[in-house]
C-alpha cells in the first residue's frame, strides 16, 4: 500500500503551469486512506502475541487461583479428615477398656461365721414378752457378746442358763425393742413354729471354737447386711435331718468333738 500510494502522489506531483485534475485530487486521497487503515507490517502479528499472551497471562492467574484453590481445599480436607482421623484414633487410644463383669458372689453357708457358746447369764428383756436377753460367751478377749433371742416362749429361763449354744456372730447388730443384740442362736423348729429348740454342740467344744462344713472352705465375710437377704438365701437349705443333726445340704454342722444336733428331727433351722 506504500508503493501505490507513492505512484498516485507522484501522479499528481504539482509542476509549475500545469493544472491538477480533481479526478488526480480524489484518486490520490483514497490511497492515502487506504494506507493509513491498512495494519502496519508486524501489527497483526503483534496484537496475535499480546493477546496470546494475555491468554496465557490469564490461564496462568486461573492456574494460580485453581492451585491456590486446590491447596486450600486439599489443605482443608486433609486438616479435616486428618484431624477427625487422629480424633478417633486419640479416643481409641485413651478409651478404657471394658471391665469385665464381676463374677457373682458365692453365696453359701460358708459365709457365716458360726462358732460354739455358752449363755453365762440370761434375763426376760424389759420390753419384750417373748423375748430373753442374753450374755453369751464365744471366747473373745472383750467378754461375753450381748444376744437376743426369741425363746421365751419356748424354753423355760432355767434350761437356758449356762447352756452351751451355736451361734452366727458376724450378723449386723439390731436393735431389738431398744437394746441392741450382737448375734444370733441357732434353733430347730417345725414347720408351724410351735416347737423351738436351741442347736447344742458335742460337749467339750472349746468355746468360741468355728463350725465347718465338708466341701465348703470359703471364708466368712465381716458383716452380713439384712439388705442383701443372704440368710434368707441359705434358710431353705438348713435343716435337721431323720436324727436330729443340723446340717446345710449334706454337709453336718461339725465341730472337733462332733457334730450339732437339735431334739426336733426334719426341722428346719433358723
Amino acid at each position: 500500500p506504500a508503493k501505490e500510494l507513492e505512484a498516485k502522489m507522484s501522479a499528481v506531483s504539482l509542476e509549475e503551469g500545469k493544472t491538477v485534475e480533481f479526478s488526480d485530487l480524489y484518486a490520490a486521497f483514497n490511497a492515502f486512506s487506504a494506507a493509513g487503515s491498512a495494519p502496519r507490517p508486524g501489527a497483526a502479528a503483534g496484537g496475535a502475541g499480546a493477546k496470546k499472551g494475555g491468554d496465557a497471562q490469564k490461564g496462568k492467574g486461573q492456574q494460580k487461583q485453581g492451585g491456590e484453590q486446590q491447596k486450600k481445599q486439599g489443605g482443608g480436607d486433609g486438616k479435616k479428615q486428618g484431624g477427625g482421623e487422629g480424633k478417633k484414633a486419640k479416643k481409641e487410644k485413651g478409651q478404657k477398656p471394658e471391665k469385665k463383669a464381676a463374677a457373682a458372689a458365692v453365696v453359701d453357708v460358708s459365709i457365716l461365721d458360726i462358732r460354739v457358746g455358752k449363755i453365762v447369764k440370761v434375763e426376760p428383756h424389759p420390753e419384750a414378752d417373748g423375748l430373753y436377753l442374753e450374755q453369751i460367751d464365744v471366747g473373745e478377749e472383750k467378754g461375753p457378746r450381748q444376744v437376743i433371742s426369741g425363746l421365751r416362749k419356748f424354753v423355760p429361763i432355767e434350761d437356758m442358763q449356762d447352756r452351751e449354744v451355736v451361734v452366727i456372730l458376724n450378723l449386723k447388730p439390731a436393735k431389738m425393742r431398744g437394746i441392741m443384740s450382737n448375734g444370733m442362736v441357732l434353733c430347730a423348729s417345725n414347720a408351724d413354729h410351735t416347737q423351738v429348740d436351741p442347736l447344742r454342740p458335742p460337749a467339750g467344744v472349746p468355746l468360741g471354737e468355728k463350725l465347718t462344713f465338708e466341701g465348703y472352705t470359703g471364708e466368712p465375710i465381716d458383716v452380713i447386711n439384712p439388705k442383701k437377704k443372704l440368710l434368707e438365701k441359705l434358710f431353705p437349705d438348713l435343716k435337721t435331718d431323720a436324727d436330729g443333726v443340723a446340717k446345710y445340704k449334706d454337709a453336718a454342722f461339725m465341730t472337733t468333738k462332733g457334730v450339732c444336733a437339735a431334739s426336733l428331727k426334719d426341722a428346719l433351722v433358723r
